[in-house]
Order: C-alpha cells, then structure tokens, then sequence
C-alpha cells in the first residue's frame, strides 16, 4: 500500500527513514538531513532523459528513463526491505513527488511492500524549510563567543555540547570558517546554501534549551548568509571574550588545518597563503611558503596569526563596547566551566 502524506506528518517521526531517490548532483546540493540517495537516474542518465523529454520526444524520454530505472528496481526492493525489517519505516521522495519517486513505489506496492511517498517532493520539503525557518526569531537568547584565530571558540563549542549545552555551530553547519583556509578544515566540501538551511532548521528544532550558545560571526559564512533574524538575534546576545596563550593557538590551529588527511595538504595550505599576498607583502607570503616546505608549520601559525588574524581581528572584537565576561584560560575546561556557570546564572 503506497500511503502518500505531506512532509510536516513525518519529517519529525523518530523511526521514519527518508530515500531521496533523485539524481546525486540534486541531492548533494540539498536533501532532508540524513536521507539516503538512492538516485532511480544517475546524473548522466537524468541529463541523457532530459535532452530526449526536450529534443526528441516524451515518450522516448520515458521508455530510455523506464530502462535506466528497472536496473535498479532490485536493489531498491532489497534495501528498503532491509529497513523495514529493522522495525522502520521508509519514506521516498523525488523533485516534484512525481514519475521518479511513484514509479518506484509502484513496483514496491506490487511486492506488498508498505511504503510513504512525500507529496511534492523535495520541493514541498525545501517551502516547508523555508516558511519555518522565521519561526526561530527571538526565541533564543544567543551566548555569542568571541575572539582572536586558534582561541578554540570551536573546540569550546563542541565541548560545550558534550556537556548537554545547546549550541549553534554555523561554521560546522556551512563546512566553512570563512577565511581563505576555512574550507581545508572541512576537506573542501562547503555547504550549498540550501543546505545550510536544513540543517540550520534541523539544528533549531532539535534545540533543548533557550540558552544557545554560537561562535561571532559575520552575515557571511564561506558560501552562505545567515538569515536576517539570526544575525540581529545574535547581535542582541549576550557577549563573551575568550583568550588564551599563542602557545594553545598553535596548538588548535594545527590541529584543525595541519594535523588532518587532507590530500595534497601542503599544496592547498600554499594556494591559501598566495591568496593572501597582496595582504600580507610577496616577501613574507614566500616566507610563508618556504616554512611550509620544510614543515615548519608553527612558525607560520604563529607569523599568521601576528602579522595577519590578529590585526584583522581587533576591529570585530573591538566594536562590542562592554562583554558580558571576558575569559582568560589555560585549559579548556576551565573556559567550559565558566562558561556553563554563565549561561546557568542567565537561563531563561
């Protein structure tokens, strides 16, 4: 029995298993958080049917579509059998909930396997996403962290998590930090900003507290923008600086940018510095370049970060007048602590 319900029925339901059965490029560019692809056309094989629906005929771009399709009818049958006997249940969806995604559960429904089809699609979930999203303003108090490259405000973030704090990790949610190097922490793989999007709303609904805590940002995050009503949330939060010794800055930055199985790290780590010569004069960026040859890559953390970041950085942190709590720490959970103390002494 094909049971076709609307995204908002099930988009929440604990055991609902989401197949986004529509071409890889599609769902990379953005999907319901977790879903699984299982592409009934493979990108070359959706661009071929397309060219035959345009240029040739309908029915030829459906009779070419049916024979790309009943290839992998087997191994939909086989997998989605799986998870249901796993005591979940499966919902498909396609672009528009149309020919790809009933056809598929067309064969399935013969089978007698019970299934849910999204009505509309990715495009009713992607209208659900985006007239929900407004729905989040002013209904957390925001603890924005701020301060200078390799504080660890990430790191304080993920921490934080771990000890049942709620928190916003824009950066994490657009795979960017926003600098020249902020997608080599994240293997280059930014996020599109409709992805960003669902997992922001995925982020906001899962929230447990109205204390949230989130790293300063600018409207501008690698690919995306930050809604209006978050920026203008933020900005209205409570404020808090964090230093530490370089010696830690190091430490954290090498952890995230050097210490990773990046391929090709020296060669990434070098197009970023030539990126920045303009700012940083030829001299030093060949300096620079030089050191990370050898690998030498504390000396440019360090000549980065006081020659560069750090200058940069004054202006933003300058421009709170007055920070609600101003940390100075040694060992991360010293910062965790006063920090958990701060939002404990604030919560709503």
């Amino acid at each position: 029995m094909i049971n076709k319900v609307d995204i908002q029925e099930v988009l929440f339901e604990e055991n609902m298993v989401f197949i986004d059965v529509r071409s890889p490029k599609e769902y990379h560019e953005d999907t319901i958080p977790n879903a699984i692809n299982m592409p009934i056309l493979n990108d070359e094989e959706r661009e071929y049917v397309g060219y035959l629906y345009k240029h040739v005929s309908h029915d030829k771009a459906k009779e070419v579509g049916l024979k790309y399709a009943s290839e992998k009818l087997v191994d939909f049958y086989v997998e989605i059998k799986k998870i249901l006997s796993e005591k979940k249940k499966v919902a498909l969806f396609c672009f528009r909930g149309g020919l790809r995604s009933n056809s598929v559960a067309n064969i399935l429904d013969i089978m007698d396997v019970n299934i849910y089809v999204i009505i509309g699609g990715y495009k009713s979930y992607r209208n659900f996403v985006i007239n929900s999203l407004p729905n989040y303003a002013e209904k957390f108090k925001y603890i924005v962290l701020h301060g200078h490259t390799g504080v660890g405000k990430t790191k304080l973030l993920k921490i934080l998590n771990e000890n049942g704090m709620s928190v916003l990790d824009l950066e994490g949610l657009a795979k960017n930090s926003g600098s020249v190097f902020g997608s080599l922490a994240f293997n280059n793989e930014s996020n599109s900003q409709k992805m960003f999007e669902s997992l922001l709303f995925k982020n906001f609904h899962e929230m447990k507290d109205n204390i949230v805590f989130t790293e300063s940002e600018s409207k501008r995050v690698g690919r995306v923008i930050l809604p209006e009503f978050l920026f203008s949330d933020m900005e209205s939060g409570y404020h808090i600086l964090i230093s530490t010794n370089i010696k830690n800055r190091v430490k954290i930055i090498e952890d995230d940018y050097v210490n990773t199985d990046l391929p090709d790290k020296n060669e990434k780590l070098k197009s970023a510095i030539n990126k920045l010569r303009k700012r940083l004069s030829n001299n030093k960026a060949d300096e620079y370049i030089e050191q990370i040859d050898k690998g030498e890559y504390k000396l440019v953390i360090e000549g980065l970060m006081v020659d560069y970041y750090d200058p940069l950085y004054n202006h933003s942190i300058n421009k709170i007048e007055k920070y609600d709590l101003i940390i100075e720490y040694q060992e991360e959970m010293e910062a965790v602590n006063k920090l958990i103390e701060f939002a404990n002494n604030h919560s709503l």
